[in-house]
């Protein structure tokens, strides 16, 4: 048996054999039942995806940001991803409304192949390709996104290079919730949700059906989207709860191609689904959580791809905080990554990992904030890689706290790097990148926060098809050497009365010579009010210094987009909305990767409307 084998039954056994010990503690008081509070930030937000366990943004080494509530009502989006193209150190590719969306965190994304994404902790990933379908995330279950901009391997492992996305989803608080949105705009788009829930003591259950049309901008641009989730969640004693949920989509995408390569009858065919079932327990001084998931997808294309793919995986994970003033969290996952080609190349791929991690905080005087962990993580095609982590917060006073971060990020090679195509190379070794970060937030009035970040990433092993020196193939998939990209991002955020809000933010990015389709400045700002039964927002975006080509060549125009969204409340039970995108009608384009022909500058939609009613029980 493997050392790494031995380390994994150990940690488990660990884990499980703690469990008697957990039943013997005293109930909580009502005191203690109450949203367990920061040492130092008690009145901060709550996150969970940093660090795995509840945590205050302000006490994250890491750049944090959050898509709650209010933002999913303000931000005009068709799929979940879309909703964070207005944030600090996130770029959104598209090729239109529906469709892809790409996302890029400073700079690091390749269609969320060196990013990680997840659904409620569960990571979602195409078995073969290691991508992540982005329009498979409808809007019909979202409660709200935490994103971790930098790398974050040593707790989630091969693609958390550039960082993190967690959609969270929904709950109800009720008894019985449900609703029924329509909406109907430019293009022929065409928007039908339903979703009901219920909460009855013990056992809670959520369940969403979807469905989502439209013609698209340009012609051979369509998208037919169907989706269904549900979730189902038991809470066996205070303490203990298990939840099963599962998720079918199944839609088609037309692309009409770049302005300089158009094509004619492109399409591609998606089905993804997932299921997973979670274990949790949570008392004041441990935590554990099991969990164990499956994704599986069936493709074709319209150029004759066919494949069917799985993502087999665990996780379990045991938190302590037993010694005063720390948590240690002690975790291992695997996953079985796999999938078969029924055209060309045709054949069944299949490969596996394995990790154990542990990452230690430790609050110092009421001021200072210290982390540190590991990941050793091995690969069944490469070996081990280790990744590393170190965390630092300072509380300077009040209104003013300090953070820096080190962390190690990695990709393994994938299945189609490696096996599949002409172009694959058995040699790969991971991608890697060390990322330095200092950062900084400030309270400067009670309605008025500013937070800032500056960041270094150098990388190695980038992964690229490049032209092979000894042939054949002619090209083929090569570890590229060294990249550094550094940049800064900014935020400002201010309640100025209790109806009226305001959002500011800007993104610099420096990717040396690896400009293609990575904008140096992005500036986002965002308005809201609510008045009674009225809701309007505003959301501006404007992107400059950004090409289509690597070394600063094939300028592309900077661009100014403006975003609306109105609602207003006819009742407890009906409420009507116009969503309106592109209002000054700007023509803008994008540049988007995409494996094959498809890659290129895509033209965006110019002003478009959507309106529509929401019923609700």
């Amino acid at each position: 048996m493997s050392g790494t084998k031995k380390i994994l039954i150990l940690l488990f056994l660990s884990v499980f054999l703690c469990l008697p010990h957990f039943a013997d503690e005293t109930k909580d008081s009502d005191e203690q039942k109450k949203e367990k509070k920061s040492v130092i930030h008690p009145h901060e937000e709550v996150v969970v995806t940093a660090t795995m366990t509840r945590r205050m943004v302000k006490d994250c080494s890491a750049s944090v940001s959050v898509v709650n509530a209010d933002d999913i009502q303000a931000i005009p989006a068709s799929n979940a991803l879309n909703l964070l193209e207005n944030f600090p150190g996130i770029y959104v590719r598209r090729t239109g409304y529906f469709g892809r969306a790409d996302i890029d965190i400073r700079g690091i994304g390749q269609r969320g192949r060196r990013i990680a994404v997840l659904v409620d902790g569960r990571p979602e990933k195409m078995g073969l390709f290691g991508c992540t379908v982005t329009h498979t995330f409808p809007l019909d279950n979202v409660e709200r996104i935490e994103v971790v901009r930098g790398a974050s391997s040593v707790l989630y492992g091969s693609e958390a290079l550039g960082g993190v996305v967690n959609i969270m989803t929904h709950m109800p608080e009720e008894k019985f919730e449900t609703d029924f949105t329509a909406s109907y705009g430019s293009f022929d788009t065409r928007q039908f949700n339903f979703r009901h829930g219920g909460n009855l003591g013990k056992l809670s259950y959520f369940f969403t059906l979807d469905r989502r049309s439209s013609n698209g901008h340009r012609e051979n641009a369509g998208y037919e989207g169907n989706a269904l989730t549900g979730k189902v969640e038991y809470q066996w004693t205070e303490k203990m709860n298990m939840s099963l949920q599962m998720k079918y989509f199944d839609g088609r995408k037309y692309e009409a191609g770049p302005l300089d390569h158009p094509l004619t009858d492109f399409w591609n065919d998606y089905e993804r689904g997932a299921v997973d079932f979670s274990f949790q327990r949570q008392g004041e001084k441990d935590e554990v959580l099991l969990k164990l998931y499956r994704n599986f997808g069936h493709h074709q294309f319209s150029d004759g791809w066919h494949s069917r793919d799985y993502v087999d995986g665990g996780v379990v994970r045991y938190t302590s905080r037993r010694i005063a003033n720390n948590e240690l969290t002690l975790g291992a996952d695997f996953r079985l990554l796999g999938g078969k080609s029924y055209n060309f190349p045709r054949g069944s791929w299949e490969k596996n990992e394995q990790a154990v991690f542990f990452r230690d905080q430790y609050v110092l005087w009421e001021k200072w904030i210290l982390s540190g962990g590991v990941r050793l993580h091995r690969d069944s095609l490469y070996g081990l890689e280790v990744a590393p982590h170190w965390g630092l917060v300072y509380q300077l006073n009040d209104s003013t706290s300090l953070r820096g971060t080190i962390n190690k990020g990695f990709r393994s090679p994938q299945l189609n790097e490696i096996f599949m195509f002409p172009a694959a190379n058995k040699n790969l070794e991971p991608e890697r990148v060390w990322n330095f970060e200092v950062g900084f937030s400030e309270q400067l009035a009670p309605w008025l926060n500013l937070d800032g970040a500056y960041y270094y990433m150098k990388g190695s092993n980038l992964i690229e098809m490049s032209q092979n020196p000894s042939p054949p193939p002619f090209y083929q998939f090569m570890n590229t050497g060294e990249f550094v990209f550094q940049g800064g991002e900014f935020s400002l955020q201010a309640k100025i009365a209790p109806n009226i809000s305001g959002l500011l933010f800007y993104t610099y990015l420096d990717p040396g010579n690896k400009t293609k389709g990575r904008p140096g400045h992005k500036l986002d700002f965002s308005f809201r009010l609510r008045e009674k039964s009225f809701y309007a927002s505003l959301q501006a975006q404007y992107v400059t210094d950004y090409y289509a080509g690597d070394f600063a060549t094939r300028a592309l125009p900077s661009y100014f987009r403006l975003n609306s969204r109105l609602s207003y409340k006819l009742s407890s039970h009906l409420e009507v909305f116009l969503e309106m995108n592109n209002l000054f009608n700007q023509k803008y384009n994008i540049y988007v990767s995409i494996p094959g022909v498809a890659s290129g500058v895509y033209p965006m939609p110019q002003r478009n409307l959507n309106l529509g009613i929401k019923i609700k029980q």
